[in-house]
């Protein structure tokens, strides 16, 4: 039997290598590097400055071991030894986010909050407008100014299918342009001044003229 299904090679090798690296993560020495670096009450997370157990929203912080090269990742000797040029200790959402490219928002750790932006920023939007209240003040503005644009667009539409309905003599013919009599909903396709003649399911409106 022909096997027709088609796999990515690149999904491929993302699972191979993370299937790789549980396997190294399995190993006792990244056990002993976790305990002697990373779960001791003085380790603190280099991006947010939360300490490992720290009870952060109700629930105790897990640190973990970040390896900020690349190069610790060719062979399980090297990101199995400790070195403390190329890693770091970060909490586990940090270092998710790290691999994502980006940070906590620094005014959010003051207020208790956790929030990533990316890592060029220096702030997140909620911050800074609480900071910058004529920018809210326009950004709103730009908001209902849009919003009220598009009411009035559909206002207008909704008007000009309303005459157009009007105008035109079939009694079958919506105000969307769709006949009445059409079993499939298609549209009417004469003008109002050639319905009558060329459509066989003309049905005239009382009281309007040709």
């Amino acid at each position: 039997m022909i096997d027709h299904s088609v796999s990515c090679p690149q999904a491929r090798r993302t699972y191979s290598r993370r299937k790789l690296l549980a396997k190294w993560r399995r190993d006792p020495r990244w056990q002993q590097m976790l305990t002697e670096h990373a779960h001791i009450p003085e380790a603190e997370c280099v991006y947010c400055h939360r300490k490992h157990g720290q009870i952060w929203n109700g629930k105790p912080v897990k640190h973990t071991i970040n390896h900020a090269s690349r190069h610790l990742y060719l062979t399980e000797e090297l990101y199995l030894t400790w070195d403390p040029q190329y890693m770091e200790i970060t909490c586990r959402p940090c270092n998710r986010h790290y691999e994502r490219g980006m940070k906590p928002c620094p005014s959010c750790l003051k207020k208790g909050k956790l929030v990533y932006i990316l890592d060029r920023d220096f702030e997140c939007n909620p911050c800074y407008l609480a900071k910058n209240p004529a920018e809210l003040k326009r950004a709103r503005e730009g908001q209902e100014s849009f919003k009220k644009s598009i009411k009035d667009y559909n206002a207008g539409q909704a008007k000009k299918r309303r005459e157009r309905k009007v105008k035109h003599p079939c009694k079958s013919r919506m105000v969307s342009g769709r006949c009445q009599r059409s079993a499939i909903g298609s549209r009417c396709q004469y003008a109002r001044t050639k319905a009558e003649a060329g459509c066989m399911d003309f049905i005239r409106k009382k009281g309007v003229k040709a």
